[in-house]
């Protein structure tokens, strides 16, 4: 999803309803928060377009999505070719029975965009999937039917030195902090050949830039956005060092959603506490897990008091 700012940076209220449904509320240069990311934001904005008139911006997505109908995409397996569009396609991917049947199945099922002639690709390849449209078709589903929701978390774009017991080298644009939440992380890792190389170490090593969000335990969310924000980060000097496990991969569902992965960038999820403090005694979990919950707290105050506003508006729109 693409990230774009917000004129009011800690405003739920005013970021419900009123936007473009991929557009997320920026808290600082590092963090931002989408809806689809809690289940009780999918709530609040599910009943907000049940009303006709609120449909605007989700009547925009579903025109932008009804176009892929007329994308043409052949699918072919030992017996036979079907044509279909993409719109199905996606839809087919994120139907859990449909998906059974064409993702994961022995035989390879092969797509083609371009005729019954090919060329070809393998369906599992994900070369037809463009992650951005996806989360959109996602959404919709949020918003129009019944689907799983997510406890909460927020976006991140925190830099991460991350190295391997195999390999001499430091990467220091590979890996990042993507999604932070009560449990754990979510890294994203921007180069597919490190899924091998992941694989074949024993131990990964990475250093984690801490300083900005230590010590908010007393402090106001605002605060804490602002101490954040203001913090120019500098992993050589606000930085610990933690340790993870290769297997992380093993566990989560981690090896799965890297080979489903539609680009070259991955994703790995770890608990706070899988990573393990290295020469020193500071865990994750006291650093990271109150900045999360302190923000949860300051959505769900900002969350009642837009069901308050929206009820009272309906109320004088029912008395006039």
């Amino acid at each position: 999803m693409t990230i774009r700012g917000v004129v009011n940076p800690q405003s739920l209220k005013e970021y419900l309803g009123s936007r473009d449904l991929t557009e997320h509320l920026k808290l600082t240069k590092e963090l931002s928060f989408h809806w689809a990311n809690w289940d009780q934001t999918c709530l609040a904005q599910r009943r907000h377009y049940k009303n006709f008139n609120n449909n605007f911006h989700l009547l925009r997505m579903n025109q932008a999505l009804s176009e892929l109908k007329s994308k043409p995409v052949w699918l072919c397996n030992k017996i036979k070719v079907i044509k279909t569009d993409l719109f199905s396609l996606y839809e087919s991917y994120l139907d859990s029975r449909l998906r059974l049947t064409w993702f994961e199945r022995k035989e390879e099922i092969l797509f083609s965009y371009d005729s019954e002639q090919g060329p070809y690709f393998t369906l599992t390849s994900m070369k037809w999937l463009d992650k951005d449209i996806y989360s959109q078709f996602v959404m919709r589903k949020i918003l129009l039917e019944h689907y799983t929701l997510r406890s909460f978390r927020l976006n991140a774009t925190i830099p991460v030195h991350f190295k391997m017991d195999n390999d001499v080298n430091t990467y220091t644009d590979k890996v990042e902090i993507h999604q932070l939440s009560e449990l754990g992380f979510i890294f994203k890792i921007a180069d597919k050949n490190f899924l091998n190389k992941i694989k074949n170490s024993t131990m990964l090593e990475l250093a984690i830039p801490i300083a900005p969000y230590k010590r908010i335990d007393a402090m106001a969310i605002e605060d804490v956005f602002k101490k954040i924000d203001k913090h120019e980060i500098s992993i050589e000097r606000d930085s610990m060092l933690y340790k993870l496990e290769s297997r992380i991969l093993n566990f989560y569902g981690n090896l799965n959603n890297a080979k489903r992965s539609a680009d070259e960038e991955f994703y790995i999820f770890a608990r706070y506490e899988d990573l393990l403090p290295a020469g020193h005694e500071t865990e994750l979990k006291n650093v990271f897990a109150p900045l999360v919950e302190k923000t949860k707290s300051h959505f769900t105050s900002d969350l009642q008091e837009f069901e308050r506003l929206k009820m009272n508006k309906q109320y004088v729109k029912k008395a006039a």
